[in-house]
């Protein structure tokens, strides 16, 4: 929406088309990604039950460069009203991450999809699930 605005304000027309063909889309894009955040959201506060996962394998840290570093892990969740499974995930800025390390996270037991990062679903969350600094 800032295309039209910058018409309005700058040399012309042209500026402010410029303008909004590049923001435009990225703004469009924003939209969708908060859009698809709070859909998953609220699937796992109907449906999901909390569980447990334990890292059983760093496979990769990846440097993030400007952006924070990723760890491929391996993982193993847990929880009282599901079967164990393991499953391969990527957690950004966690490239502290050991084996062996707890955390909690957001299970839908229906089809073992899971959600880490969604600590406000949680009532209480303890400091020795939190992810190592460093």
């Amino acid at each position: 929406m800032i295309g039209p605005l910058l018409a309005l304000t700058g040399d012309g027309w042209f500026d402010g088309l410029c303008a909004g063909v590049f923001t435009f889309p990225i703004g469009l894009a924003l939209v969708a990604s908060a859009y698809e955040w709070r859909r998953a959201e609220r699937r796992f506060q109907a449906v999901g039950v909390p569980g447990t996962g334990e890292v059983l394998s760093v496979n990769q840290i990846r440097p993030g460069g400007e952006n924070p570093d990723m760890a491929d892990l391996t993982i193993r969740i847990t929880g009282p009203t599901f079967d164990t499974f393991t499953a391969e995930c990527s957690l950004e800025n966690h490239s502290g991450m050991k084996v062996g390390h707890t955390f909690n996270l957001m299970v839908e037991p229906t089809d073992n999809s899971f959600a880490i990062g969604f600590d406000h679903l949680f009532p209480i969350i303890d400091d020795k699930d939190a992810p190592p600094k460093g």
